[in-house]
């Protein structure tokens, strides 16, 4: 069985001064910090997870693989294992069984198992004088509509106003506990997450936040053919903005920015948690990296064009996905600003960025 330190390598003897702040507790924090203290930095953490996340995460087999590298291979164990994901997107389509072998996990619990981990990180209340800050916490507004700034000044816009509704429910007798299903009706999209506990994760994204999300879910449920899975009307439904978001500012000589203080993605990639880990990994690298003499600009810049050319990339995907299922006006503007966004952003050198260099390691589009 691989073990964190033999995934990563041996510790640097010479990077001791090397003083890193990671601010915030979450998925991406830990692995940051927990890399960086391996490859010799001084490493400090600050804060916990940011508050409002999911309970849940569905982590495909990319992001597995990611997250068993830097923490080894039981940090999963006893989680939920999914085989299957059962699709039906957009009017008239037929259902079609996909193979998307998942782990389910339950957030908290994961976390709490890598800050037992987590070895050689100082943990303060108050940030300490460093070389290097990193933040993994954005705020935005309410709706996804604007990013207000994040900490210390993230910048961006959000493209779109979508967000998205979770609850929880009981599956009825006999349904599949290793099979996600996801269906569209004409307002919304939703998706099934067995949690393996004889319940379900249910989420929904609409253009706009709805007036009564438990009524709404709870329809939407019935609409989309969904609901006969269930013994129960769905419960605990919170709403949260959904709408992709990029920081204008995510790489700053002394400042790096990941996890959700970086990028936040439409849910419909399946693959938040995985870009969150990547942005983690890579800034590491990009710390480090800098220290053993690579030049800073040019880390600095294929940080920030690196993660610009992966939300354009999903940008593209957004737009594909809902212009095929949705013809409501709501719908319809969704789309239009995410295409002007990728219209705006593609050709511009300051926007997303689309140079990538030749010596990346880490593919944040996987």
């Amino acid at each position: 069985m691989s073990t964190p330190e033999a995934a990563t390598g041996s510790a640097s003897t010479h990077a001791a001064a090397t003083r890193v702040t990671v601010h915030g507790a979450g998925l991406a924090g830990l692995t940051c910090a927990a890399l960086l203290a391996r490859a010799g930095c001084r490493t400090t953490l600050t804060g916990g997870p940011s508050a409002g996340g999911p309970r849940h995460l569905v982590l495909n087999e990319p992001t597995v693989t990611v997250l068993t590298h830097v923490w080894g291979d039981d940090v999963l164990a006893g989680s939920h294992a999914l085989t299957t994901r059962r699709i039906r997107w957009g009017p008239g389509a037929a259902e079609q069984d996909l193979p998307a072998p998942a782990i389910v996990v339950d957030a908290p619990r994961l976390l709490a198992i890598l800050d037992r981990r987590l070895t050689g990180v100082d943990r303060l209340a108050d940030p300490a004088p460093s070389d290097w800050e990193v933040h993994t916490m954005a705020v935005h507004g309410a709706g996804g509509t604007e990013a207000t700034g994040g900490e210390e000044g993230a910048g961006g816009v959000a493209v779109g106003r979508r967000c998205a509704m979770v609850g929880y429910a009981p599956l009825a007798p006999g349904v599949p506990a290793t099979a996600c299903r996801m269906a569209t009706t004409v307002d919304s999209w939703l998706y099934l997450t067995p949690l393996g506990d004889g319940r379900a994760m249910i989420q929904a994204m609409t253009p706009t936040p709805p007036p009564d999300p438990d009524g709404f879910l709870a329809a939407e449920l019935d609409a989309s053919g969904l609901g006969s899975l269930f013994a129960g009307p769905p419960e605990r439904v919170t709403v949260v903005p959904a709408a992709p978001w990029l920081a204008e500012h995510r790489a700053q000589r002394g400042r790096l920015r990941i996890g959700g203080g970086v990028i936040r993605l439409d849910p419909v990639s399946g693959s938040g948690a995985g870009h969150a880990l990547r942005t983690a990994v890579l800034a590491a690298a990009v710390i480090t990296g800098i220290r053993d003499g690579l030049p800073a600009d040019t880390a600095l810049d294929h940080y920030a064009r690196r993660l610009g050319a992966a939300f354009l990339d999903h940008l593209t995907a957004c737009a594909s996905h809902y212009r095929a299922a949705f013809d409501t006006a709501a719908w319809a503007e969704e789309v239009r600003v995410t295409e002007a966004a990728i219209t705006t952003y593609a050709g511009s050198p300051h926007g997303f960025g689309l140079t990538l260099h030749a010596s990346s390691t880490v593919d944040l589009r996987g």
